[in-house]
């Protein structure tokens, strides 16, 4: 989904002019409410530190399992916002076919807004469903990957070509975009020309 690329790139922004991130491990969630005995644990850019003097507190994995807890399916994307208020931004496609935005409070993960999405039913969108149910690698678990490399500050689900996650990364106070197969797991690094077809590592997979 397309719907939190401008999102990704002003909390990208925001964290290279005045805040910080750190990647930590810990106890987290799955990316699919209905198989979460399978998910990988972690906590992902927890990050605090804004213009505005907000803390973002809820981690990658406390948001993903906050909105999966609203919304039971599969995470689509999710994304730190440092906007008045810091917010995560997720897309979750619910079991029932669904699309469904969901607005969390970055300090503690809670709810503030969710709501159907009754414009995402055209036959691109149910072709995007179709890939995202067959992705072997979850959200959070492409999230872990390039973790170790950044901090991550965007995860998205991406179906142009061959499917994969388009995970927004700070590292050495620069932006990266990397792509993290949705079969495989292999995580590349994106080419300026947007185009995720290709085999240029960008570190060891996990």
């Amino acid at each position: 989904m397309k719907r939190h690329i401008v999102i990704a790139s002003v909390a990208a922004a925001a964290l290279l002019t005045g805040g910080t991130a750190v990647a930590i491990a810990g106890s987290g969630s799955t990316d699919r409410a209905r198989s979460s005995s399978t998910a990988p644990e972690a906590q992902i850019a927890q990050a605090s530190g804004t213009a505005s003097g907000t803390t973002a507190r809820a981690s990658f994995s406390d948001a993903a399992e906050a909105a999966l807890k609203a919304v039971p399916g599969t995470l689509a994307s999710l994304d730190l916002d440092h906007g008045a208020r810091t917010t995560w931004d997720a897309d979750v496609l619910g079991d029932d076919g669904t699309w469904h935005e969901i607005t969390l409070d970055a300090s503690d993960a809670r709810v503030l807004s969710q709501r159907v999405d009754r414009d995402d039913n055209d036959p691109e969108d149910a072709a995007e469903a179709a890939a995202l149910k067959k992705a072997a690698v979850t959200a959070t678990e492409a999230a872990r990957k390039a973790a170790p490399r950044s901090t991550v500050t965007s995860v998205e689900f991406d179906d142009d070509g061959t499917p994969a996650w388009e995970v927004e990364v700070v590292r050495g106070h620069t932006e990266h975009e990397l792509y993290v197969d949705a079969q495989s797991g292999k995580v590349t690094q994106a080419p300026a020309d947007d185009d995720h077809d290709n085999d240029d590592d960008y570190g060891d997979d996990d």
